[in-house]
């Protein structure tokens, strides 16, 4: 039976129930007792035998009480000589078995654990084996149990996405997963390097803080950076059985998707409240002198009729806008998608908005030659939606020049660009121009609710198309978007 199956079973080395409680079986007269009590008798028997008659004749001689003494020695000497061959015949096999235990017991001690004592011997001999067996047993199971709950412990810190570092009371690294290397780049120790724990976690505080936890054995939860991330630290010391610091362990989250949200999140009730205010105060500010009847002209009751038509319709397609951009991040808006003409439907749109850029004082032109367009494979509702978008964005952030929509086409997509000479955005603000709200007047006093890009991303998105952009700051934008050719090959 292998070791395995053997601490599988839970059964010691003998077929008996392991522990090194067991009882002990009842046993007669030591054997080991017996030997030396005959080995004594023995002896004691040659010595008198010797010994007995060089007495009785240095009694009749007169030698005196010193030469029985000589004679009882020499009886002794005499019985010692005689008694060694017996001695190795009776004591030598137990002082065999007896080293061969202690060579069983040294091999255990050094981690053998294969090692295996003689249970046949008789009596305390034979029990000591057992007892040797047992004990190597129970060692090797402990030990087996510990090596797979180290491993189990290992498995679970190393699959973690949060990162791990626990040091030891004189501050040095004990252990480290993964994640600290995925978080951080490892650097090598380098002169000057005020900490070698720094090529780990390359901030200096950090380190502070965990010395900090082993001075004072309180635990410390803070936020810190590191490059674009922002990770959570937290550390709290680790305790003895005695109470003392043994030393500390701490847990690094990267939270920087949830900064992120929460950032987002506030900016976007605070976008949404600036956003509905400054309608409501536009019709605050008219409906009330309408109520008191300060305005007394009827052309001046219909002007103000009008602003607050409008104002009123400016919430409805801020209200709209939103409703919309919910329903196509939830998913909630399924888009159809056929084969269609897209140079009739680019010549339409760009003659509803010709007349639209020349009451702005600008020229829009289609820039390619359509004739050569081939169909694609979309919904032209959410096209012609994303024409009008980015048009009407295009023709708003113009003062003066051109608005121009450009085609180019492969194998397997159309691209549509639609490109201006207006404002232009910073490169600052590039990655954000597609978040709802985003603007690139901080203040929102420009037109517009700042939802038009954020629907025309999720759109595309939901099409699986894709948009980007390409602006200088006071030389214009170009927004390019994709319609395939062909539907996928799973449809």
């Amino acid at each position: 039976m292998n070791k395995s199956k053997r601490l599988s079973e839970g059964r010691g080395p003998g077929g008996e129930a392991a522990g090194l409680g067991a009882p002990v079986r009842k046993r007669g007269h030591s054997v080991l007792i017996q030997r030396a009590v005959l080995f004594t008798a023995a002896v004691f028997l040659v010595a008198v035998l010797v010994g007995s008659p060089v007495f009785h004749l240095a009694d009749r001689l007169g030698a005196g009480r010193w030469a029985s003494l000589i004679g009882l020695m020499a009886g002794f000497v005499a019985a010692c000589l005689a008694g060694w061959p017996l001695a190795k015949v009776l004591l030598m096999k137990s002082v065999r078995q007896i080293a061969a235990l202690r060579d069983v017991a040294v091999k255990v001690a050094g981690g053998d654990f294969d090692a295996h004592a003689d249970e046949d011997a008789p009596d305390e001999l034979g029990e000591l084996g057992r007892a040797l067996n047992n004990l190597s047993y129970q060692l090797s199971r402990n030990m087996y149990m510990l090596i797979v709950e180290r491993n189990r412990l290992k498995h679970m810190l190393n699959g973690l996405s949060e990162g791990i570092i626990a040091i030891d009371a004189d501050g040095l690294i004990t252990h480290i997963n993964p994640a600290i290397s995925r978080m951080f780049e490892q650097r090598k120790i380098s002169l000057g390097l005020p900490d070698a724990r720094m090529k780990h976690v390359p901030d200096q505080s950090v380190w502070e803080d965990f010395d900090a936890v082993i001075r004072t054995g309180e635990a410390i939860t803070r936020n810190f950076n590191s490059r674009d991330m922002v990770i959570r630290l937290t550390i709290t010391p680790i305790v003895d059985e005695i109470g003392a610091i043994a030393g500390a362990v701490g847990l690094f989250s990267d939270v920087t998707q949830a900064e992120r949200l929460e950032r987002t999140r506030r900016e976007y009730v605070s976008n949404v409240s600036h956003e509905l205010r400054t309608p409501l105060t536009a019709v605050r500010a008219l409906v009330e002198p309408l109520k008191e009847g300060m305005v007394t002209r009827e052309e001046d009751r219909m002007r103000y009729y009008d602003i607050i038509l409008r104002e009123v319709m400016r919430l409805s397609r801020l209200i709209n806008d939103q409703l919309e951009l919910s329903r196509l991040q939830s998913g909630g808006v399924a888009i159809q998608k056929q084969r269609m003409p897209l140079d009739d439907l680019i010549y339409d749109v760009c003659d509803r908005y010709h007349s639209i850029a020349e009451e702005h004082g600008l020229t829009l032109n289609i820039e390619s030659d359509l004739g050569g367009c081939p169909t694609v494979y979309a919904n032209s509702d959410r096209v012609e939606q994303m024409l009008i978008i980015l048009l009407d964005n295009a023709i708003k952030y113009t003062e003066q020049g051109s608005v121009g929509v450009k085609v180019a086409w492969d194998d397997e997509k159309v691209c549509v660009t639609v490109r201006d000479t207006g404002i232009g955005i910073d490169e600052s603000d590039l990655p954000y121009v597609f978040d709802r709200f985003y603007k690139v007047d901080k203040a929102h006093s420009g037109k517009g609710s700042g939802l038009g890009l954020s629907i025309a991303k999720e759109l595309l998105k939901r099409m699986d198309e894709e948009i980007w952009v390409e602006s200088k700051k006071g030389e214009g934008s170009a927004f390019t978007f994709t319609v395939h050719r062909n539907p996928p090959p799973e449809e």
